[in-house]
């Protein structure tokens, strides 16, 4: 009985996520529409972001495969591992996507995309803590369910963290422009 509430939580959460994303998006572009619009050359860019995340997940269930057959038990739930998987190939997609300017499309505010990833990025971690102080992260020698929201925020955080690497290189890279044009 445990497992089946489990599981209609966790659809009714996806349920509710989708709709609050789709609510927040709208939000998040300057005309208002739900979908972001992008140029051909970020279309070219999330595309490659697209290939290399794919080959990524692929890579690391291989690699769970072979630890499998090997039978070598990794310290986490399998739940917590697929989604470790998940987020991964998510983070190259995004990282790649932010480095080679496909990320925040034509009609985005990246201001409050930046603040809903802090928001998003603090409630996971705040999440976890409260998790971590209730001592349900671990079950059995394993990190349990409860342990996603630690990894959920640190995405957010290293997504942050890639914005910032990005907008300060692009200010350097003017900088040095202005440089140059002055001599």
């Amino acid at each position: 009985m445990k497992t089946v509430g489990f599981a209609v939580g966790m659809i009714i959460t996806m349920m509710i996520f989708i709709v609050l994303a789709i609510m927040a998006s709208s939000n998040l572009n300057t005309d208002k529409s739900i979908k972001t619009k992008y140029d051909e050359r970020q279309q070219i860019v999330r595309g490659q972001g697209y290939k290399y995340s794919f080959w990524t997940v692929i890579c690391l269930i291989v690699l769970t495969c072979i630890l499998d057959a090997c039978e070598i038990s990794l310290p986490m739930k399998n739940t917590v591992l697929y989604f470790l998987i998940i987020a991964i190939g998510v983070m190259v997609h995004t990282t790649y996507c932010v480095f080679h300017d496909g990320y925040f499309g034509i009609n985005n505010k990246p201001r409050q995309y930046y603040m809903a990833f802090v928001f998003i990025g603090l409630f996971n971690v705040f999440i976890g803590i409260v998790n971590s102080l209730q001592g349900r992260l671990v079950e059995n020698g394993k990190l349990d369910v409860p342990s996603i929201n630690f990894f959920c925020g640190a995405m957010f955080v290293i997504l942050g963290i890639s914005i910032v690497i990005k907008k300060y290189f692009i200010k350097e890279d003017e900088d040095m422009d202005e440089d140059d044009e002055e001599e």
